[in-house]
Order: structure tokens, then sequence, then C-alpha cells
């Protein structure tokens, strides 16, 4: 009894924790390709149009105060002003700092527009995809099957519903091994699967909780180790996905929501942008001016 009664909790105990690390996974990429889009795009439309241009602005006053300051050096030293030499150091950092924005921005993907029914049925495979042959729950996929699954992973960023729909075939319907093809994991259809996941939570009752507290005054079985071993690994996984997507949501476009959910703090910052444009041409005006002279002196020593 007492094996059978544990061993059916920790049965339970993975699934659970399995179907846990899968929606985490699921909320991820659902934020990075599906919400982040949307909300960038609507950024754009209402911010997005007058923070660029200032954005590039202040990219370039940087680029010229920089320029001043290489330019002093070389004055510094007695040294001739390079020009050549200065303007290529200038256009590598320019693009180093361009790389690392885009870099940290973890939802900057350019996506096809969708309609409603093409979204669902993207989602709707990729979910299932990612539920039978995630590498992190299925140790046992073969080699073929991860570079499947790689691929779904790939179509869902970029939104490619027809690659998806090709690589969902190619995991889910029976093949002709013999075709050097990958042979079907599962034959059952999708609602049977969601159907077995039903049964999975509806058998997680105050009976297994029960069961999960009394496991601990017995000595745990040696074969119960390996199952032990899973729960931690999904466990942990899925505190990392949680922290992942911590991470997304307070970076851009998501930390924008509030801003352009309030009409008056998005007329705020437009007018913050204003104040901001109007002040990079005072500072390009006075170090275009300090430049000129600076390099002016040093012809005239040279």
């Amino acid at each position: 009894m007492r094996q059978q009664t544990f061993y059916d909790w920790l049965t339970r105990e993975v699934a659970s924790s399995r179907m846990a690390l899968v929606g985490m996974y699921a909320n991820r990429d659902d934020l990075l390709y599906v919400q982040a889009p949307q909300l960038r795009k609507k950024y754009i439309d209402t911010i997005g149009v007058m923070e660029q241009p200032v954005l590039e602005a202040e990219l370039e006053l940087a680029m010229l105060k920089r320029k001043l300051e290489l330019i002093q050096a070389a004055f510094n030293r007695r040294e001739p002003i390079d020009m050549e030499k200065i303007e290529a150091i200038l256009a590598k950092e320019k693009q180093e700092r361009i790389a690392a924005v885009e870099s940290a921005d973890m939802t900057l993907h350019e996506l096809p527009q969708l309609t409603e029914e093409q979204m669902h049925t993207l989602q709707r495979q990729y979910r299932e995809i990612t539920t039978n042959f995630h590498p992190a729950m299925n140790k046992d996929l073969t080699e073929v099957q991860r570079e499947l699954y790689e691929k779904a992973v790939e179509a869902y960023k970029m939104q490619d519903v027809e690659a998806m729909k090709v690589i969902y075939d190619a995991l889910f319907s029976p093949v002709d091994t013999s075709a050097g093809l990958v042979e079907a994991r599962h034959e059952r259809t999708a609602a049977e699967r969601r159907s077995d996941y039903g049964e999975i939570a509806s058998a997680l009752t105050t009976d297994y909780l029960l069961a999960k507290k009394l496991y601990e005054q017995f000595v745990p079985l040696e074969e119960d180790g390996v199952v032990l071993d899973t729960i931690r690994s999904y466990d942990e996984q899925r505190k990392s996905v949680e922290a992942e997507i911590e991470k997304i949501r307070q970076s851009f476009p998501f930390i924008a929501v509030e801003t352009m959910k309030n009409k008056e703090k998005t007329e705020e910052y437009l007018a913050e942008l204003r104040l901001r444009a109007k002040r990079y041409e005072r500072e390009k005006a006075a170090l275009e001016e300090k430049i000129a002279a600076l390099t002016g002196e040093a012809e005239a020593h040279g």
C-alpha cells in the first residue's frame, strides 16, 4: 500500500512539475514573440515616431563629445590631429553602442502580421511541440527530433506559419522511417492528449497533498531517487524561466505599458522629448564650435 500510494503521488508530482514548466516556457515565448511585437508597434505609433529621431540625435551628440575628446587628447600630446583615424574610431564605437542597445532588447523582432486564426493555430501547434518535445523534459529525443524542435522555436520566433505546420506534421504524423524522417512520437490526437492532461490535473486532490506530507516521514526507496531528481530538475528549470520572464517584463516594451495607457504620462514624455531635441541643437552647435576652434588652433601651431 505504501509503495503504491507514494508511487502514485510521485508520478503525479512529476506530471505536475512538468506541466508547470511547459506553462512557463509557453508564457515566456508568448511574452517575447506575441505580446512584445504588438506592444512595440503600438509604442512606435504613439511615441516612437518622435522618440527615435531624438535618440539618434543624442547618439550623434555623444559621438561629437567623443570626437572632441580624441582631438583634445592629440592636441595635448602635441601630436598631429589625424581626422581619418579619429573618424574610424568613432564609426567603430558608434556601431558598438548600437549593437549593445539592440542586444539588450530581448524582444526586438520584425514579424509578419498574422490573422487571428493563424495566430491561434501557430500558438496551439507550438504549445503541443513544446509539451512533447522540449529537450529539457524529454531526454530520449532523437537527434532529428531535437533539430525539429529547434526549428519550431525559430519558426515561432519569426511567426512563420508555414514552417511551423511542416515541423508539426513531421513530429506528430506517422511517416515512413525508411525515408529518413522521424517516426511519430505520438499518434493520438491533440484532443486525446489534452484529455490526459485534464485527468492528471483532476488527480491532484487532497489525498495526494496528504501523501506529500507523509512521504517526509518515510525512508525513500532507492527507485524514488530518479523520480525525485526529475522533479527537482523541473522545479529548478521553472525557477530559471520565471526569472527570465521577470527580466523580460522589466525590459522594453513592457516597461512602457503604463506610459502608453496613461494619456497624461504620454503627453509629459512627448513634451520631454521636445525639450531634449532643442537641447541637442544647442549642445551640438557648442561642440562643433569647440572642435573647429581646437582643430584651427592645431593647424596654426602646425
